[in-house]
């Protein structure tokens, strides 16, 4: 018998995360509905179990830069309740984004559910089943859907907090609205306030293995800079997950080759190029196009690997994508070139992290940002790393 999708097949064109349409329209409405008949409230009145050291799921899909950046909200969940027993739902793609991460004790997989249209009915209600399975006390959910804010309502999990986008988290007993163009770490922040837990000084987080570290150190050695010199990596790829491609995200790969020539130059150390076999394209042409000695890393390292080897490294450029939240998660000074997505939503507010964009949230996005524009960030958070 054919599956009933919930979603076709093509790969969904740019943004998915702010999908607009008929169809969302449609949703929007189902939602409206649904959040008058289901006014769901939280036992007793609390927000959280009384319990001490509750058994607590974490739901956020995909993609791999989302799940790196609601670490930030387990980071406050592990501080606030240090006893309690943290498992992370996430879809197998965005998996690796959890490795080694020591404020999480399981990953829960979802395989493909919620990759845009990727997943049927039938391992949906499969999935709501093992979480009844796991009997959890708590449920928060990191995401905007209502086909994820229902999993917890029909695992009949009694505690079950999320986000609130046009009455998509009627299903839960306690929602929080979402502010428009909101950062999305200021809403998890706000979301683990709603509940009693302070998140004003979580981070997110990202923890390589000592085998990770060992690696990139044996790597770092075929480039190793000179003793005054910085070593930097750039990542001018990125947009490409599964069920979604958006490659308006990608600065000019031209771009990229003239800031690695400015930063070469005025620095002194060493440009290496990062990515996986989708980004061949992109990095090929940097390569190609940069005058100073670059190095080539493209598929090299694992995730984790990469992860150390930014964390020994002085800075990072790249676009909106995992490799940027990466290194944003390892500590690593980071420049998100933004070029078609919104840093004032999907930006970060380290202090070791900085976005170029133009334009405004009340004016939108203008033209890409300049060379001139993100060599002059660059250098400050150089500067600031010395």
């Amino acid at each position: 018998m054919r599956k009933l999708r919930i979603r076709p097949h093509p790969p969904f064109r740019g943004d998915w995360r702010r999908r607009s349409g008929p169809r969302s329209t449609a949703i929007t409405v189902l939602s409206w509905l649904a959040h008058l008949a289901i006014r769901p409230s939280p036992p007793n009145d609390d927000p959280l179990p009384r319990e001490a050291n509750p058994s607590i799921v974490v739901i956020k899909p995909m993609a791999i830069g989302d799940v790196l950046r609601a670490t930030v909200f387990t980071n406050a969940l592990r501080r606030a309740i240090p006893g309690s027993h943290i498992t992370f739902a996430v879809g197998d793609y965005a998996r690796i984004a959890l490795l080694n991460n020591p404020d999480i004790d399981n990953v829960l997989p979802m395989g493909l559910l919620g990759t845009p249209r990727r997943y049927d009915l039938r391992g949906y209600l499969a999935f709501a089943r093992t979480l009844q399975r796991q009997h959890y006390d708590v449920a928060f959910v990191l995401d905007r859907s209502p086909a994820m804010t229902l999993l917890p309502y029909l695992a009949r999990i009694p505690y079950r907090i999320g986000l609130d986008s046009r009455h998509r988290g009627f299903s839960n007993t306690t929602r929080v609205q979402i502010l428009p163009d909101e950062n999305e770490i200021s809403a998890y922040r706000r979301l683990a306030a709603s509940v009693g837990i302070d998140a004003s000084n979580s981070s997110c987080v990202f923890s390589p293995t000592p085998e990770d570290t060992s690696f990139a150190l044996r790597l770092a050695e075929e480039f190793r800079p000179l003793e005054s010199g910085h070593h930097i990596l750039i990542a001018p790829g990125g947009g490409m997950n599964p069920g979604a491609v958006d490659l308006t995200k990608r600065w000019p790969a031209e771009r990229y080759a003239a800031l690695g020539d400015h930063l070469a130059k005025e620095f002194g150390g060493h440009v290496s190029l990062i990515g996986t076999a989708s980004d061949a394209n992109s990095v090929g042409t940097v390569k190609r196009a940069m005058t100073y000695p670059v190095t080539d890393l493209t598929g090299r390292t694992s995730f984790g690997q990469l992860g150390a080897l930014m964390s020994q490294s002085q800075l990072v450029i790249g676009n909106d994508s995992a490799a940027t939240h990466l290194s944003i998660s390892v500590g690593t000074p980071t420049v998100t070139v933004f070029t078609s997505t919104a840093p004032w939503i999907y930006g970060s507010d380290e202090q070791h992290a900085a976005s170029v964009s133009t334009g405004s949230p009340e004016e939108g996005l203008r033209e890409i940002p300049t060379v001139e524009m993100v060599l002059a960030t660059a250098r400050q958070l150089l500067s600031g790393a010395n």
